[in-house]
């Protein structure tokens, strides 16, 4: 029998990192969070997850020299997601703080939803959306999840922008316009929903995330 996975939860003051520390120990993965560097040691798989200000996270980030090992341990393979505000920050930049640049690990830009119909969709979206998943073969992520129970759920008021520019695997979804729900880069993957809070599917998701690892 392998050992657990070691999942290191990096800790930027606003994530919800206990219900995703649960999450993990429901799918038998071993859990810390990492406010330094030296919390990366031995891990095998990392997660930036939701929830807070995407300044305030770059300025905690940015702080005891996190940023720079966690960048360099992601471009040397480690395997990353990025959760809600976790996914934003793998991109170049955010409309909800332009001063602080973003990890720049994703060629992705993440922008304010601003719907036309405000009566019909709200800003921030709050509850359960669909995923529409193109891809052939489909992500990684989803593998073992029909298509219909892509079902997640959602909690935010800025979202990634899909552009021709992004070569990985997506899969979208809809609120006023498409955004990228879900993306695969390599070792790299973010998601716009929070799978901690997406009941069997979500779970699924994270062992596949694991399972990758």
């Amino acid at each position: 029998m392998s050992a657990p996975k070691q999942v290191a939860i990096i800790s930027y003051g606003t994530g919800n990192i206990a219900s995703l520390h649960e999450a993990f120990l429901a799918i038998g993965a071993r859990c810390r969070p990492a406010r330094v560097s030296a919390d990366l040691v031995g891990a095998d798989a990392v997660v930036l997850p939701g929830v807070g200000h995407f300044g305030s996270a770059v300025a905690s980030l940015a702080q005891g020299g996190l940023q720079e090992v966690l960048v360099e341990q992601i471009h040397a393979g480690m395997p990353t997601l990025g959760i809600c505000l976790g996914f934003q920050l793998l991109t170049f930049s955010s409309e909800e703080a332009p001063a602080s640049p973003g990890l720049g690990l994703l060629p992705l830009r993440t922008e304010r939803i601003r719907p036309f119909d405000t009566t019909r969709q709200k800003v921030p979206q709050l509850g359960w959306n669909s995923l529409v998943n193109l891809a052939d073969p489909p992500p990684r992520l989803l593998l073992g999840i029909d298509q219909d129970r892509q079902l997640f759920y959602f909690a935010n008021a800025y979202a990634v922008a899909p552009t021709a520019a992004f070569d990985g695997v997506s899969a979208y979804y809809n609120h006023c316009r498409g955004w990228l729900g879900l993306v695969e880069h390599g070792n790299i993957h973010g998601v716009q929903f929070h799978p901690e809070k997406s009941r069997s599917q979500g779970l699924q998701l994270l062992r596949n995330f694991l399972a990758i690892a």
